[in-house]
């Protein structure tokens, strides 16, 4: 199959999708509650990171992997993505409707075929006319590695929270230095600040923190408060696993700094104080569900 031929099948999918769904798909929470809508259905996970590439809503958009389509064909109501681009429906048809000629066929195919690239140009032309230098700046930070694949890599630097988080699909709140990744509330993406008054979150930034020490202490506060406080905070991250993907503010200067994926080092944390211990140097945005096996 041609790629002009496949961007008009995939188009057609989109459309087959929102329909299914039983709307448009245009916010944040419209692509968690269609990876969790698809994976009810199909028994298979997609991410919202992977529909936001496909609608087109983070960066430029890629082609989809096979596999990708295959889940969405039986989402819509046919075998996989070879059915689907032959039309044929999972379930028998009953129609007694006789078939199509093919020359009416063909014609209408081609009619189809020259309105998608005409709307597929106008969409690139438009999509670069109006790209903001926000965008560029976000776009401009990650590596491509192969056609499909992003990568965010030690010492990548990003202007505010809003800019990294935006790549995890993530809309802020008043906590914008904590937020649980979609679908895993056991990953967080963290914004720590370095030498933070309350936290400290300690190391060496001439490595680029391969260790991050943090704990609870403020100037003049009650001792055995901050005992108590330390000993909570230990006692809630012991047993949880969790994984951080951190991007340090104050390293350099006021950007926020990727310096990798951290986990708890037991042998060195205790109810004093968090050591937490960087475990890998890049983030692949396009393969994020890799996240939960590294946590555990």
């Amino acid at each position: 199959m041609d790629t002009e031929t496949q961007e008009m099948f995939i188009a057609q999918l989109r459309q087959k999708v929102e329909e299914t769904f039983g709307q448009e798909i245009k916010t944040p929470k419209d692509f968690e509650n269609l990876s969790q809508a698809v994976s009810d259905s199909t028994k298979n996970y997609i991410s919202a990171t992977t529909f936001k590439r496909m609608w087109g809503y983070l960066t430029e958009p890629v082609t989809p992997r096979k596999t990708t389509l295959d889940v969405l064909a039986q989402y819509v109501g046919y075998k996989d993505w070879d059915a689907f681009t032959q039309k044929e429906p999972d379930t028998p048809s009953y129609s007694s409707a006789p078939p199509v000629r093919k020359s009416g066929l063909s014609r209408v195919f081609l009619i189809v075929l020259l309105v998608a690239l005409v709307c597929l140009i106008g969409l690139l032309l438009l999509r670069n006319c109006r790209m903001s230098n926000r965008l560029t700046s976000i776009t401009d930070s990650l590596e491509t590695v192969t056609n499909d694949k992003y990568v965010i890599r030690l010492g990548q630097t990003f202007s505010t929270y809003d800019d990294y988080l935006n790549l995890f699909g993530i809309t802020p709140d008043d906590r914008p230095w904590a937020q649980p990744l979609p679908g895993h509330p056991e990953i967080c993406i963290w914004g720590p600040e370095f030498h933070n008054a309350h936290w400290h979150n300690d190391g060496n930034p001439d490595s680029l923190m391969p260790t991050i020490t943090e704990y609870w202490y403020v100037e003049g506060a009650d001792p055995e408060t901050v005992r108590l406080r330390n000993i909570d905070h230990y006692t809630y991250l012991r047993y949880r696993k969790e994984l951080r993907v951190t991007f340090m503010k104050g390293l350099r200067d006021s950007t926020f700094t990727f310096l990798g994926l951290y986990s708890m080092d037991h042998q060195l944390s205790d109810t004093n104080r968090i050591v937490w211990q960087r475990v890998a140097e890049e983030c692949d945005l396009t393969h994020l569900d890799y996240l939960e096996q590294l946590r555990r």
